[in-house]
């Protein structure tokens, strides 16, 4: 009974998750993902799969990231009809940041006269083929058996276990930064053959936990002294909600007062919506605080701004505020106009809670490029620039060590989702001190297993 697994994105790099597997009798992926970030890791979405798509028995998705998710329509646009298999949570994070993303695609080609990768009707049909089962569920599709299990790195974001051709793979998707609040920690595995595991932050070590609130109070307090803004270019999906959550902490305790928090972003807005559906999914310390504060997302003094007049309107707020707008990485968005209207201020802060990706604006602003092209405008960022790398969601090197160590069995490990040096600086520890075969995949290749 042959096996193969082909790594057709996030290899070298962190965008772009799509593992094709083959057995003798089925076909099936891992992830469909957007690539994102400069304009040649961009140009691999027009790219042709390396697959027929119609020949594609099943995908199976491990979370709502666009970077795992994104080029699901155009699988569906070039014929692909089977089940997409993923968790309840992650069925409506998807659709949400799937039909946010055909909009702006298909206005984007309309301006440029351009053919869009897929339309906005691909995007809603293929939201028929989602079959949905809860974590430490097993389940079957032909010969393959799979259980989808906590990755604890978004709402609904799981690790996958495949059972095919005699042989068990587990795929981590996104590794969950444990322990982090909110989410529950990553499920323990404890047998399998080989691990695609990611490696984002492979060769680092993230700040302690606690350095969110600290850093956010100490931000807070100097926009109160010098009367001045915070941006905080922020994810839709899971930044936002981490930010709101313990920016409702802080309020709880009484660490600021009277300073308006505006949530720039009707998407994020309707995220946030979707994780109030699901807080039975969230660990001991959320449930507890639940009982004394039924909304743990909002505050006294927390506005959400759902027009492009009312994100306007900031322009002209006079005064200390916070403003949590998309993207991420600055490089599209209401943030990219709140960086245009306040970036020349010394005492404004722009803070960035997440990785941000080679060629993207946060990722020159971060490294200390201050002429930068904002929409059509060049600008000199005067703002102070700030990050709190305590927000990732992503496992760190000793995070993926120490889960990788659960291992009874001797997997062998393919590492994935990470720039190359934090694949190849992590494919070392994984060596030396778990004493595992790491393997680091090119784009394109093809393994038997």
């Amino acid at each position: 009974m042959s096996l193969s697994l082909q790594f057709l994105g996030a290899v070298g790099g962190v965008t772009g998750s799509n593992f094709l597997a083959r057995t003798d009798t089925q076909a099936f992926l891992i992830d469909c993902g957007l690539f994102q970030g400069n304009s040649q890791n961009r140009a691999h979405n027009d790219e042709p799969f390396a697959y027929d798509p119609k020949e594609i028995d099943f995908l199976i998705l491990t979370h709502a990231h666009l970077d795992h998710c994104g080029l699901i329509p155009k699988l569906y646009h070039q014929g692909f009809r089977g089940k997409i298999y993923c968790t309840p949570a992650t069925a409506e994070l998807a659709k949400e940041i799937l039909s946010d993303s055909a909009h702006i695609r298909e206005h984007g080609a309309n301006e440029l006269q351009i053919e869009a990768l897929f339309s906005y009707q691909d995007t809603l049909d293929a939201f028929k083929l989602f079959k949905t089962y809860n974590y430490n569920q097993p389940f079957k599709d032909g010969e393959i058996k799979i259980c989808l299990q906590d990755a604890g790195h978004i709402l609904g974001s799981a690790m996958v276990e495949v059972w095919a051709s005699g042989k068990k793979l587990v795929f981590t998707g996104d590794l969950g930064n444990s322990p982090v609040p909110i989410l529950r920690d990553p499920t323990k595995i404890l047998e399998a053959d080989y691990v695609v595991s990611e490696s984002t932050y492979g060769s680092r070590l993230h700040e302690a936990v606690d350095l969110r609130s600290k850093k956010l109070v100490t931000a807070i307090e100097y926009a109160q002294r010098h009367k001045a803004k915070i941006i905080i270019p922020s994810f839709a999906l899971e930044r936002t909600q981490d930010l709101l959550y313990i920016l409702n902490q802080l309020k709880n305790q009484k660490k600021f007062t009277n300073l308006p928090v505006f949530l720039d972003s009707p998407l994020a807005g309707r995220i946030t919506a979707i994780y109030k559906k699901y807080t039975p999914l969230f660990d001991e310390e959320f449930q507890k605080q639940l009982k004394s504060d039924p909304d743990l997302f909002s505050f006294k003094g927390f506005k959400e701004t759902a027009t492009r007049t009312e994100s306007m309107a900031l322009n002209d707020l006079v005064g200390p505020a916070i403003y949590i707008a998309g993207s991420g990485m600055a490089d599209a968005g209401r943030v990219q106009h709140h960086i245009l209207h306040q970036g020349n201020n010394p005492n404004n802060q722009i803070i960035f809670v997440g990785f941000q990706v080679p060629g993207t604006l946060g990722r020159k602003l971060v490294d200390g490029l201050t002429r930068v092209r904002v929409m059509d405008h060049f600008i000199t960022v005067k703002a102070k620039i700030g990050s709190i790398n305590a927000f990732s969601a992503h496992a760190d090197q000793k995070g993926v060590l120490n889960w990788l160590n659960n291992f009874k069995t001797q997997p062998t490990v393919f590492l994935v989702h990470g720039e190359q040096k934090s694949r190849e600086i992590l494919a070392e520890k994984i060596t030396k001190q778990l004493k595992l075969k790491a393997i680091l995949p090119k784009l394109k290749q093809t393994i038997d297993l």
